[in-house]
């Protein structure tokens, strides 16, 4: 029997400290597999493999933070994953279901935008469509 593998996906700086200490929480006493998740959303006019190291770089500070917090807040490796796609949804539930993730742990930021309100924001899209639990953690009030 393989190790639960637990995916938290991260978008920004900001969302790194409080995602991943939460995932270390719920995993205390688990021997589960934690593994850092960042999407390049990727614009339709530019190729997902385009050389544009630009693209990637403050995703690779995203993990590079992320992995440092587990080994403080939960003294364990953190697998580090960077994927390139056109839709951030779209390419957390595919992780999920390619590593058979028993959790996904991700933020929610709480801007309402008209392109939340037509396309539906990427914690609607996981919530409906993760083949696994999904919980959310939304910033306090005074946070957003």
């Amino acid at each position: 029997m393989s190790k639960p593998t637990v995916i938290v996906a991260l978008r920004d700086s900001e969302s790194v400290d409080g995602l991943v200490r939460l995932a270390c929480q719920i995993t205390t006493g688990m021997d589960a597999e934690l593994v850092a998740l960042h999407v390049v959303e990727v614009t339709p006019g530019l190729p997902l493999d385009a050389d544009a190291e630009v693209l990637d770089e403050p995703g690779k500070h995203v993990l590079a933070r992320a992995r440092e917090v587990a080994s403080g807040a939960c003294s364990r490796e953190m697998a580090a994953q960077l994927v390139r796609a056109r839709h951030a949804g779209e390419a957390i539930v595919g992780e999920a279901k390619g590593r058979n993730a028993e959790l996904l742990v991700m933020g929610y930021h709480g801007r309402h935008g008209l392109g939340e309100i037509l396309l539906g924001s990427t914690v609607q899209y996981v919530s409906h469509h993760a083949p696994c639990r999904v919980i959310v953690q939304i910033p306090a009030p005074h946070t957003r």
